[in-house]
């Protein structure tokens, strides 16, 4: 069938499935067809609202039988906005919400449709945690998919290094499970290139124990301080302390920011973040080497509870601002790295977004950087590349009106290109744009031909043809 032929029977998908589709002239298809990068604006023929695996399964394979494209929307919330296209049925696992735990098993099942929110939330009147992000917004099905790393990631490392199991849908419309036992080679490929084999519809995770409270202490330094601490930063972050995470952060102060004296708004600063798990009484002698150097024109300090301090950027992170973000890791964070790093933030063009930004430690600026642990990360069990690397850097190109788009892309483009020499990986949940075979194959490295394997194992028709990046058995074979 034509895709001419299959828009006109689009209105035959509602009687396919039995939960509710929603076409252009709902009045909830503009809010339902929205993503979190509010750059992203696309039109979806019809928005499937499935509320189980199996309604997910009639959708596919309708949408298969009949010749439309589809795409997959849990979050919605990565970068280069996949959950939507033009013309394609979206499927919304929205309504996949349930969160269930097993107190002897020491795990949580999660529908694909939640948010990281909902399982903080749902965990911390047991004293528990899954690993993962730290927006709270944040889908758990993109996230987990692609990887997944944030505060508990020095201490436990990765969010795919806690699933137990998957369910999901893939392109000939079985619902299968995916575990060590079960298609090992198919769960092997979910854990870091999960957005390119099939439509996930439950988590089983592995739950830790809460480490205490957490206590961020940020102080903001000015410019002159600035490649003097960067310096300290690379051997101090990765060698502190598991329960410590050190966050770096460049950026030009907003001109409203009256906390700091006056000759340093509108000039460029650093922010230097850590947060602390455990008894506060223990903070201040834990992390005070940290903070040897310069004089702060600026401090904070915050004791919180694990689920506040993931909700403590939905903020500075939230709906309506456009962004393009590059991400790379680093092995090592050179001199010369810092210098390439201090050039290019100076010369960021966009504007402050965010006055709320001392609500924590993070800020949306040009330049980020996490230090990890020197002891790499085995990612011999999962499909992920880089995760775990001593340093993740982020530069961060943020808009709200279309007019300031097009110099803040160029700008993220030629820092990305000036960091080129020191770059070990990219973290695929933070691309911007989705890739091709060649994307894929710099991302993966040594794992992508048997991500292909999997691929043509699964879906050798490329039915999921719209992830991030291209791991079509075609794409495979050409090169």
């Amino acid at each position: 069938m034509t895709l001419t032929h299959a828009t006109a029977a689009l209105s035959e998908l509602a009687a396919a499935v039995s939960c509710d589709v929603v076409y252009p002239d709902h009045p909830d298809y503009d809010l339902l067809r929205r993503v979190w990068n509010a750059d992203i604006d696309r039109l979806p023929a019809a928005i499937v609202r499935c509320r189980d695996a199996q309604d997910v399964s009639d959708a596919l394979r309708w949408c298969v039988g009949n010749g439309v494209p589809l795409t997959v929307r849990g979050g919605g919330h990565n970068l280069a906005g996949t959950a939507v296209a033009d013309g394609a049925v979206l499927i919304d696992t929205a309504l996949l919400d349930g969160v269930a735990f097993d107190l002897e098993a020491g795990t949580v099942t999660v529908g694909a449709g939640c948010r990281w929110g909902d399982v903080d939330r749902a965990a911390q009147p047991y004293d528990l945690a899954v690993p993962a992000g730290v927006v709270s917004h944040t889908g758990v099905a993109g996230l987990t998919l692609g990887g997944g790393f944030g505060y508990l990631a020095r201490m436990h490392g990765a969010t795919v290094d806690h699933v137990v199991e998957i369910e999901v849908v893939v392109a000939d419309g079985r619902i299968l499970t995916a575990n060590a036992d079960e298609n090992p080679d198919l769960f092997w490929a979910l854990k870091g290139a999960g957005h390119n084999f099939g439509i996930a519809t439950r988590f089983t995770f592995r739950t830790v124990p809460l480490p205490g409270l957490a206590t961020v202490r940020q102080a903001l330094f000015p410019a002159s301080d600035r490649t003097a601490i960067m310096r300290h930063f690379r051997e101090w972050g990765l060698d502190a302390p598991g329960n410590i995470g050190t966050y770096l952060r460049l950026l030009r102060a907003p001109e409203y920011w009256s906390q700091i004296p006056a000759e340093h708004r509108g000039q460029p600063i650093l922010s230097l973040a850590t947060v602390f798990y455990g008894d506060p009484a223990d903070e201040p002698a834990a992390t005070a080497g940290m903070f040897a150097l310069g004089t702060p024109i600026y401090e904070s300090l915050r004791t919180m509870p694990h689920v506040t301090l993931q909700h403590a950027t939905d903020d500075e992170f939230r709906y309506g601002i456009s962004h393009y973000w590059k991400h790379l890791f680093l092995q090592d964070f050179s001199d010369a790295a810092i210098d390439t790093v201090i050039e290019m933030s100076d010369a960021y063009t966009g504007r402050a977004l965010n006055s709320s930004a001392h609500i924590a430690h993070q800020v949306m600026c040009p330049f980020e950087i996490i230090a990890g642990r020197r002891t790499p990360r085995d990612s011999s069990n999962d499909s992920t590349a880089g995760v775990g690397a001593p340093f993740g850097a982020n530069i961060g190109a943020d808009w709200e009106y279309p007019g300031e788009k097009a110099p803040l892309v160029a700008w993220a483009k030629r820092f990305d290109e000036a960091l080129a020499p020191y770059k070990a990986g990219t973290y695929i949940n933070f691309t911007s744009v989705a890739g091709d075979e060649a994307v894929a194959r710099a991302v993966y490295g040594g794992k992508y031909e048997r991500l292909v394997a999997v691929k043509r194992a699964y879906d050798p028709a490329n039915v999921f043809s719209r992830g991030l990046v291209d791991l079509s058995p075609a794409a495979g074979e050409l090169a």
